[in-house]
């Protein structure tokens, strides 16, 4: 078609017919006056639909990129992808038969699907659908982008919300639009400047500290924490700064990351302050808690007032021990070795655990890690459950393991108490052949699946997840040996279920 006629002029000939009326010539290239007709009534309605004006004289887009040398996934493996999509993939008959009903499961099987086409094509009719999901979780977008083929970025590059997939091509490539950081919006500008950081730290700070004054407190706190990347000693007096803003959330940010500086000046600060409350003499720990929060401790992010239940002297201790640097202490195994007065042991424990999981040092989480998990088995502090799993996110990842498959030992009722669904999340994949023989023997224990009541769904649809795919037998074999009046039935079942499906989603691309 080589011009668009008036709509009245298409409504006009389809009126009296096209063999007393045509369309002019120049409006299409068919031979056939009524197929002309139809294309002009086709395009024009899908202007009207879309409430555009036809134009003319537009530059057409570059081709595609021809992909035909990479062979096409199966037919069951895009249908499959298309009902991890929830999209309707006509041709494909997709039957939305996810055994997963939470959108986060569905997100990480279409993360593994992705991870397992290796080389060949993904559809083009599913490319529109990978896209837009890539737009909204932000881990799927080199996944989309090394599956989609060559295809996929050019498609992105024809709409601006789909953009996000050459940002995951190149994570690195600097924001150097001036507008953005200007003129942005507070999430923008933060994306700016932390690309920025892993380019040039210095300019980066040398931006935020040339606007520091200028920005607005809630800006402030969110933009500093931006630091993070590429954070070193030369942050140091920006960080300070914010120790003094009259926002709560800036200095908030600030305490953290200078926390995390073991050589600052506020390392030496809180040094000092602890070493004063905390001795070691005569192989014994010997403790002279605080007797007041005064302003420099204040300034410094020590909170005055402790919570409900806990004494101030109590917790100005524990608030100078989180924010110390542990290797202050030595070696963690020597100095956790030392009896400290029971009064005392406690606060102790809690402010170097909290210190370890907030500096993210692994031979201090690892050594207070088999402590607290005793004392939160045995009915400990309420908030020890959550220092755990804290402290769990600052373990070498040969460590989680090992870790899981103690805690699973003790059944799921003593897993459950000490937060075992975390671990598991983040132990690294494959998961290790003990830890699966765990995982099923605390599946096989009858008396404590009725026991751990809800918290059995949790684990089942994590370890129906991140368990080798080959244990779908095994789970069937474990599903199918339970009566059907047992309450666990349906979840075991599930749990079956969704490793069957990643099974068989596998065995399709392998």
């Amino acid at each position: 078609m080589t011009r668009l006629p008036a709509w009245s002029d298409v409504l006009a000939t389809a009126l009296v017919g096209t063999q007393r009326r045509t369309l002019p010539p120049d409006v299409s290239t068919a031979d056939d006056p009524a197929e002309a007709l139809l294309d002009a009534a086709g395009a024009l309605t899908l202007y009207r639909r879309a409430g555009v004006a036809p134009r003319s004289g537009l530059a057409l887009p570059e081709p595609a990129p021809d992909d035909s040398d990479l062979p096409l996934v199966s037919w069951p493996a895009a249908a499959r992808a298309a009902d991890l999509l929830a999209v309707d993939a006509a041709g494909y008959g997709t039957s939305n038969a996810v055994p997963v009903r939470d959108a986060d499961g569905r997100i990480e099987l279409l993360a593994e699907w992705l991870g397992a086409v290796h080389g060949r094509r993904v559809p083009g009719e599913l490319l529109p659908a990978l896209l837009e999901i890539g737009r909204r979780h932000r881990a799927l977008r080199p996944l989309i982008a090394a599956a989609g083929g060559p295809r996929v970025a050019w498609l992105a590059a024809q709409r601006p919300d789909w953009s996000h997939l050459a940002a995951a091509v190149a994570v690195d490539a600097p924001a150097d639009d001036a507008a953005v950081w200007e003129l942005g919006a507070i999430g923008r500008r933060v994306g700016h400047l932390t690309a920025l950081r892993r380019r040039d730290p210095g300019k980066a700070r040398e931006l935020l500290a040339a606007a520091w004054q200028a920005e607005t407190p809630e800006d402030r706190a969110a933009l500093l924490g931006a630091l993070a990347t590429g954070l070193t000693t030369d942050d140091e007096p920006l960080l300070e700064t914010g120790l003094d803003d009259r926002r709560k959330e800036v200095r908030v940010a600030a305490v953290e990351l200078l926390a995390l500086l073991p050589d600052s000046a506020y390392a030496q600060r809180m040094t000092e302050r602890s070493t004063a409350c905390v001795r070691v003499s005569g192989g014994h720990i010997l403790i002279t808690p605080p007797t007041a929060c005064d302003k420099g401790m204040r300034r410094d992010g020590i909170a005055p007032r402790p919570p409900a239940g806990v004494g101030e002297r109590a917790w100005w201790l524990e608030e100078l021990l989180t924010r110390t640097p542990l290797r202050v202490w030595g070696e963690p195994e020597e100095f956790l070795r030392l009896p400290v007065t029971d009064e005392w042991a406690a606060v102790v424990r809690r402010g170097l655990a909290r210190a370890a999981a907030a500096q993210r040092e692994p031979r201090w989480a690892t050594a207070l890690t088999g402590q607290l998990t005793e004392e939160v088995a045995a009915g400990g502090h309420p908030d020890d459950r959550l220092l755990l799993e804290a402290l769990y996110d600052a373990l070498p990842s040969d460590a989680l393991s090992t870790i899981a498959v103690e805690v699973l030992r003790r059944g799921l009722v003593g897993a459950a108490a000490v937060g075992v669904e975390h671990v598991l999340e983040l132990c690294p994949r494959p998961w290790p052949p003990a830890l699966v023989e765990a995982v099923f023997a605390a599946l096989d224990d009858l008396g404590g699946r009725r026991s751990a009541g809800w918290r059995l769904a949790g684990l089942c649809e994590l370890a129906a997840l991140r368990l080798p795919a080959d244990t779908a037998g095994r789970a069937t074999a474990l599903a199918t040996g339970l009566p059907s009046d047992d309450p666990m039935s349906s979840i075991v079942g599930r749990f079956a279920d969704t490793l069957r499906f990643r099974h068989d989603m596998l065995e399709e691309l392998a």
